[in-house]
């Protein structure tokens, strides 16, 4: 798993931001180009966002195991009440638990891929088909079996809502892709400053340290803005920090009588 969390950072943009270090710094040793830079504009244009769209992008993960678990419980919660009312029958039981489960499975297909408003819209009509389908035994709920069955459920579809809103409003857009043209161009800044403090120029082992650290500062910055890309939709299932979906979903044997 080590291994595989270190190789998961590597693509395209990581070579080719390397492959551009690799040139900038030759073509710069070569017309002998020293330009004074300052260092601290790396850290303004570049990790303060970089730092704040990692540490967005990770409290939406959190935010979404906290909701995702929540949402889980009131399916559980909304099955127990149902299976404690008076007179309510094995096989109407086992039909709203198996529509809860199939609504929750709907959700995490919907969670899982990059799909439509449409498609939401289905799953907010199968969500209202499925209050009917309760509320058309209130006969023989009492009060208090009422008030909880309602609150359970409109805990439990808030919580679909709010998971729905960390799907579809992620980081800012325009700050990631700021931060990304800046990482592209960062080796046009800190090569002229590797270049222009060694103390000599050409292939020997100061200007190769120089050259593998200027290899390492953009390899670390577009390695650190992979990350932040790979837990920024934490339900796609295509990072290693994802939500274990799969693991948290109701199951058929969790019901009362399966």
């Amino acid at each position: 798993m080590g291994a595989k969390a270190f190789l998961s950072v590597f693509n395209h943009r990581v070579l080719f931001v390397v492959v551009e270090t690799l040139l900038i710094y030759f073509l710069y040793d070569a017309y002998d180009i020293h330009l004074e830079t300052d260092f601290t504009i790396i850290s303004i244009a570049i990790v303060f966002p970089l730092v704040f769209s990692i540490t967005s992008a990770y409290q939406r993960r959190q935010d979404a195991v906290e909701l995702f678990i929540n949402f889980r419980n009131k399916i559980i919660d909304l099955t127990n009440i149902l299976f404690a009312v008076n007179d309510f029958k094995k096989e109407d039981y086992n039909r709203l638990l198996h529509a809860l489960i199939g609504l929750q499975n709907n959700f995490i297909t919907y969670l899982k891929t990059d799909t439509q408003k449409a498609d939401f819209d289905q799953i907010r009509q199968q969500r209202k088909d499925l209050f009917q389908k309760i509320i058309a035994f209130k006969t023989l709920y009492n009060e208090r079996e009422k008030d909880s069955i309602i609150r359970v459920k409109n805990e439990l579809f808030l919580s679909i809502e709010k998971l729905n809103g960390i799907k579809i409003h992620g980081t800012p857009i325009s700050l990631r892709k700021y931060c990304l043209i800046f990482i592209y161009f960062s080796p046009l800044l800190f090569n002229s400053q590797i270049i222009v403090t060694s103390v000599e120029i050409g292939l020997n082992p100061t200007s190769f340290m120089s050259l593998f650290f200027a290899v390492l500062i953009s390899f670390v910055l577009m390695a650190l803005y992979n990350v932040q890309e790979y837990i920024e939709n934490p339900f796609d299932q295509k990072g290693l920090d994802d939500l274990k979906i799969d693991q948290l979903a109701v199951e058929n044997s969790e019901g009362i009588y399966d």
